[in-house]
């Protein structure tokens, strides 16, 4: 069905993010279409949506399907003034996107660290935020999200282990129009925290985090390190009690959880 644009712009409360819309039906990659149109000038808070993608990614290099009609897939580009806070605005999409999914349908969405969209321990959608220092100075942040509005009919065995949908986990699926104004809305205002008021992100986020207080093994770029989950930093790094005694913040990592 194609993306209704008019209705979608009655639905949102931005004032910016998402003001401007650059829908293919399909495409490579938001994330890349969302690169291009950076360097041609389109302006900051552009959502660049696909109907589908052929080279949808997520973190660490994964392949994100991103079949048609399966799943909302927009990346958004954000120009904030201030870099230090660049960091969170990955959190900032996470805390968004589980709003959205809330506003839109009624389900409630759990986050695991860092900012994978969580029902019942199973994936239900991604977020990837790359950075970029222009030439002439300022940042541009590029946040893909990829949410699963259906079980896409055919999905590799160890993608289909691990993943769920909206459908899939017992909720209708929401017009990607309202999916997305909702997402909009709320990412606006969580990307507006990240500057006046982190604090007040960084609880909401903590508030759905299931990673705190379990075992978990982290895969790091150095190798796994293994402890308790025991709490977040300022800047969204992760802490674990080691077997040592000792407690070490990780920013990056990708974690599974041991059963005891």
């Amino acid at each position: 069905m194609p993306f209704d644009l008019a209705r979608y712009h009655a639905l949102r409360r931005s004032s910016t993010l998402g003001a401007e819309v650059a829908y293919l039906e399909a495409t490579g990659s938001t994330m890349d279409d969302a690169r291009a149109g950076a360097a041609q000038g389109r302006p900051c808070g552009t959502a660049y949506v696909a109907g589908e993608q052929s080279a949808g990614r997520g973190r660490q290099g994964r392949t994100w399907v991103s079949a048609a009609a399966a799943g909302l897939y927009v990346t958004y580009h954000l120009c904030p003034a201030r870099t230090e806070g660049a960091p969170l605005l990955g959190l900032a999409a996470a805390v968004a996107a589980a709003e959205a999914v809330d506003e839109a349908c009624g389900l409630r969405v759990d986050l695991k660290w860092p900012n994978d969209l969580q029902v019942a321990g199973r994936k239900l959608a991604g977020i990837l935020a790359e950075a970029h220092t222009r030439a002439s100075g300022g940042l541009d942040v590029f946040v893909g999200i990829g949410i699963n509005l259906r079980t896409a009919a055919e999905l590799p065995p160890e993608v289909a282990a691990i993943a769920t949908s909206i459908e899939g986990a017992g909720y209708p699926a929401p017009p990607r129009e309202v999916l997305l104004a909702a997402l909009s809305t709320a990412f606006e205002r969580r990307v507006t925290q990240v500057a006046a008021e982190p604090s007040a992100l960084l609880a909401a986020w903590r508030a759905r985090l299931v990673t705190l207080g379990q075992r978990v093994r982290l895969a790091t770029p150095s190798g796994e390190v293994e402890g308790e989950a025991v709490d977040v930093t300022a800047a969204g790094e992760l802490v674990l009690a080691l077997a040592d005694g000792a407690r070490r913040a990780f920013a990056a990592g990708d974690v599974t959880t041991v059963r005891r």
